[in-house]
């Protein structure tokens, strides 16, 4: 398999965002993790329902359709691992821009997290990045049907 490392790195780190995105939705969804309300003032959230969801649907989703697609050797794959990176990366900048304006004492656990999940994100899109201009940069996308595949 060409790039067999590139794509077996994608899917571990996809699948450590997938588990831990996903542990992460499921505590902010069931109060398993708490973090104080006043986190939220001044934001469009009036409690951890929409983001928990978001950090699990949408990140931990994208994270699980990356590992499960990666080892594939499709452009399929490449691109939902680039997207997954992506959406880790958005879901951070906007973390970084609600919780870090409020307290304090959080702050240094919160930067220690989002950093670390920056770069996983980073990390991920990156390494797509690398597959699809080593692998797929002149292809076209072709809309086949699936029994002529």
């Amino acid at each position: 398999m060409k790039h067999k490392f590139v794509r077996i790195a994608i899917f571990v780190l996809a699948m450590f965002g997938t588990l831990t995105t996903a542990a992460g939705g499921f505590g902010l969804l069931t109060g398993g993790i708490k973090f104080p309300l006043s986190l939220l003032q001044g934001t469009p959230f009036s409690d951890y329902t929409i983001p928990g969801l978001a950090l699990a649907i949408i990140v931990g989703g994208s994270m699980l359709f990356a590992s499960a697609t990666i080892l594939t050797r499709r452009e399929v794959g490449v691109l939902a691992s680039a997207f997954a990176g992506l959406s880790m990366i958005i879901f951070e900048i906007v973390e970084i821009v609600i919780i870090d304006r409020f307290e304090p004492s959080w702050l240094t656990l919160a930067i220690a997290l989002q950093v670390f999940y920056l770069v996983l994100g980073l990390a991920i899109s990156g390494l797509a990045a690398f597959l699809w201009v080593t692998e797929f940069r002149g292809h076209r996308f072709s809309i086949r049907h699936a029994s002529h595949a």
